[in-house]
């Protein structure tokens, strides 16, 4: 018997962790504190990193024990393989936690990602502002892009 459950249990684990993360995060980027934001970001690169580690070892286990095509490995043949097996039913319940979890932290960094987004147009917004760049008002480069008109080189304050 191939001893899966130890690495969906560790990957169920993180997964939890993760979106523990991601709500962390949504709260940081809320108060605009950059320190927790990028210390979050860290956290969340460690969690995605022992993910992936745990992964790669579960398919070097599967191609170990003849499993999946050490040459072509594929997940199609891991679960046409774990559908044949009737004593992995835990294994199959921690695989479809281990997907729910997966589609939540997907959809919670999705949103995290457009609060992010959000964000950064508006504080280049009051960036441009305080420059007193007016967006509205670009001229044209001599490679013919744009830029904004700084209020320091108007005409209306020559």
């Amino acid at each position: 018997m191939i001893p899966l459950a130890p690495l969906f249990i560790q990957i169920k684990e993180n997964l939890e962790r993760l979106s523990e993360v991601l709500l962390r995060e949504r709260s940081a980027l809320a108060t605009a504190t950059p320190d927790d934001i990028l210390q979050l970001a860290s956290e969340k690169k460690s969690l995605l990193d022992a993910i992936d580690s745990a992964n790669a070892k579960r398919q070097s286990m599967l191609i170990k024990f003849g499993v999946l095509h050490p040459k072509q490995p594929d997940d199609k043949q891991f679960f046409d393989w774990l559908d044949q097996q009737d004593n992995m039913e835990d294994v199959k319940l921690l695989i479809a936690e281990c997907d729910e979890l997966l589609n939540e932290c997907k959809q919670a960094n999705q949103t995290n990602a457009r609060v992010l987004s959000t964000l950064q147009r508006r504080n280049k917004a009051l960036f441009e502002m305080l420059q007193g760049h007016n967006r509205k008002n670009k001229v044209y480069t001599s490679n013919g892009n744009t830029k904004p008109v700084s209020s320091k080189h108007t005409i209306g304050r020559a």
